[in-house]
């Protein structure tokens, strides 16, 4: 049996072909981080037989959902690979290989245990306490197989992925590697140049060109955010809603901004309720803060993950069905959700009313987007993007409506990659 894997353009292969036994590799959106770390995980667990595990910051999160369809549909052009769903896993057994799991960082102590030969950490700057993950879970289980890892990801400022690339400059078993996305000769230059226009300096410069840069307080900058003592009349109002289930004590809150624009173009931040809750105290905490805010306002939940789940409970709830609901399609990253509101903080015109959350939303925007917890702007984001979108809503009709359209894990990999040859990484059965 041939195995063809997909086509690395020079930069990749450059990473993939080097013996160093860890590698951090530093480099900007679009470069291909993910296809040459799916390749090589279906290269080492079929043709080297080799156990293989992709770590990604959260089962919601971008890395987890994408890296797990790369990988479905590789394995659907591979006869006899089992996809294992609830275990999430490709066992390569029935081609005497190996296997490939996904797991996340955020239960540390599920990823101790069996020994492995290979392990990825994709988007590893967003992974919160990298390091201790690192030493404490996962070094020792390459221990007893003397395996290989690799940290992946775009800088997101001085934390632990930046103290794991600098290790190449003492430890000759480690090297680091930066590729800014002009690298991927794939992207149109035009494209580059567009993003960058559209990005603050120092944004670009990390996203864009794998620097590591320091980029807390130099976005929402807290001198530019006005107190103002009383809401404003005559403004439509929307409250966009951030969720996470867990009360965890590291974990996310869940967080409901409700938000409005005057006349002037001043966006304005009048409440936010914000917690961490299990998923019952979040559904009774979203039909509560809907009720007291009343039939006029708008209430938007982000359709990624678990949070498609919520929508489908909420809008078929009796008592919501005079509540408008709207989905908010998350098809970009927090920097770039976030950039309306740091135009509109720069000009003066985000404002917030009075209120005991002040303090908790000025220090979370102040320190973005290297705060520990990004809840609070993650959901005045969706309220910026609730404010700029049509007017009307979902109703509890069209519970089948939304079903058919929010991806499903049955259906995740139906995108195909392009069917192309890299001989180099040809694997002979």
């Amino acid at each position: 049996m041939k195995v063809t894997l997909p086509r690395m353009h020079d930069n990749q292969f450059a990473i993939a072909s080097d013996p160093t036994r860890f590698k951090v590799i530093s480099a900007g959106r679009r470069f291909g981080k993910g296809v040459m770390g799916i390749g090589e995980a279906f290269k080492r667990g079929i043709g080297k037989r080799q156990k293989c595990r992709w770590i990604s910051p959260t089962y919601a999160s971008d890395s987890y959902q994408a890296g797990w369809n790369m990988a479905l549909n590789l394995a659907k052009q591979i006869p006899n690979v089992e996809v294992h769903y609830q275990r999430k896993e490709f066992s390569f057994a029935k081609l005497g290989g190996g296997f490939l799991q996904f797991r996340t960082a955020e239960e540390p102590d599920g990823l101790r245990g069996e020994g492995i030969d290979f392990v990825i950490f994709d988007e590893a700057a967003h992974i919160r306490g990298l390091k201790e993950i690192w030493e404490q879970s996962v070094r020792p289980s390459l221990m007893d197989r003397k395996g290989a890892a690799w940290f992946i990801s775009t800088p997101k400022g001085w934390n632990d992925f930046a103290e794991l690339y600098k290790r190449a400059e003492t430890d000759k078993e480690w090297k680091s590697f930066t590729f800014p996305t002009n690298s991927n000769p794939h992207i149109a230059t035009s494209e580059i140049d567009a993003m960058r226009r559209d990005m603050p300096l120092l944004v670009a410069r990390q996203e864009i060109d794998a620097e590591f840069v320091q980029l807390a307080g130099s976005l929402f900058k807290r001198e530019n955010i006005k107190i103002i003592d009383v809401e404003p009349e005559g403004i439509q109002w929307v409250r966009s809603w951030d969720l996470a289930f867990t009360e965890k004590t590291t974990s996310d809150y869940s967080c409901g901004a409700r938000m409005g624009v005057m006349a002037n173009g001043t966006i304005v931040v009048a409440d936010i309720v914000h917690a961490r809750m299990e998923w019952p105290a979040v559904v009774r905490c979203i039909v509560n803060t809907a009720k007291m805010d009343g039939p006029s306002v708008t209430q938007g939940i982000e359709v990624v993950g678990a949070q498609v789940g919520m929508l489908q409970t909420l809008m078929s709830d009796p008592l919501m069905t005079n509540i408008p609901f709207k989905p908010i399609t998350v098809t970009k990253d927090k920097v770039t959700r976030a950039l309306p509101l740091v135009a509109r903080a720069e000009q003066n015109r985000l404002v917030f009313v009075r209120g005991h959350w002040n303090k908790a939303a000025l220090d979370e925007i102040s320190s973005f987007p290297e705060s520990e917890h990004d809840d609070i702007v993650d959901a005045m984001s969706g309220g910026s993007t609730l404010l700029t979108m049509p007017t009307g809503s979902f109703d509890s009709t069209s519970i089948q409506t939304m079903r058919e359209m929010m991806p499903t894990p049955e259906l995740y990999g139906e995108m195909t990659l392009p069917d192309l040859e890299y001989p180099d990484l040809q694997i002979e059965m």
